[in-house]
């Protein structure tokens, strides 16, 4: 009979080096993670500044119609609707603006807001529009008035879109605040039909 008296739990050593794959799987993984951050780094930007466009869209869209007083009387005779006063109408801009962006009295956002740094006013223009003619009222950014006609068909406002009825369009530039402290400028223009 023959007795086999090795021992079968402790398999004889190799004394070959090891391969060097573990650190190309650590460098591999490593890499897959750097990537990985910056890219959701780059989605949460996107996500930041979508947020403040719809937000922007919003607030614009409410400041122009807050601005927009029909002039009553003018409604009952001629059946137009008008702008009665384009000056009184951008005072109630600016106030609409400041309201819906919350800003403080020298036209910064809050702490924590998505809008920093002044907000400033680029273009507010009433367009009146009236027996094929359109009265155009226009502020530049220091608040400055011009006033001129234009004929019906003629008219486009600056984001492209043609004027058919009494409308407000307005523009504003101010700062947006990302993600890692990203500061860009943004800028963002709106046109509200009052007709419609």
């Amino acid at each position: 009979m023959y007795m086999n008296l090795r021992r079968k739990g402790y398999p004889p050593q190799s004394i070959r080096p090891r391969a060097a794959g573990g650190q190309a799987g650590w460098s591999t993984g490593l890499f897959f993670l750097l990537f990985l951050a910056v890219l959701l780094r780059g989605l949460i930007q996107l996500e930041i500044y979508r947020t403040t466009s719809l937000y922007l869209e919003d607030a614009l869209a409410a400041s122009n119609l807050a601005s927009a007083v029909v002039d009553v009387e003018e409604y009952g005779i001629s059946h137009n609707i008008l702008i009665a006063d384009p000056d009184q109408a951008y005072e109630t801009y600016r106030w609409a603006v400041r309201e819906n962006l919350n800003l403080d009295h020298g036209w910064r956002g809050r702490e924590g807001s998505i809008v920093q740094g002044p907000v400033r006013i680029e273009n507010y223009t009433v367009y009146n529009v009236a027996e094929g003619k359109v009265m155009i009222y226009s502020y530049d950014k220091n608040g400055v008035a011009t006033n001129w006609q234009e004929s019906l068909g003629n008219v486009v406002a600056p984001n492209g879109k043609e004027v058919v009825a009494t409308s407000v369009y307005s523009e504003i530039r101010f700062r947006v605040r990302g993600f890692l402290g990203t500061d860009v400028e943004a800028y963002k223009g709106n046109l509200a039909d009052v007709v419609r």
